[in-house]
């Protein structure tokens, strides 16, 4: 992270920031007992967490190479 360059740096606070939030969003995570395909609002409400979720990883590792 010390090569990063201001902007980089300040990228990967926000996006790192945006990984915190998500985790604490109650769709982070499944509940003990949840079959998915019961209720499809209830899925695509986990599926989008994860997907966002998903994105930011993808995000900071690109920004994590370009950096090396």
């Amino acid at each position: 992270m010390w090569k990063m360059t201001l902007k980089q740096r300040r990228r990967h606070s926000e996006l790192m920031n945006g990984a915190e939030a998500l985790k604490r969003d109650k769709h982070y995570r499944l509940p003990q007992g949840y079959k998915p395909g019961d209720d499809a609002v209830e899925d695509a409400k986990y599926v989008k967490v994860f997907e966002a979720f998903q994105a930011i990883v993808t995000e900071l590792q690109e920004l994590e190479q370009e950096a090396s």
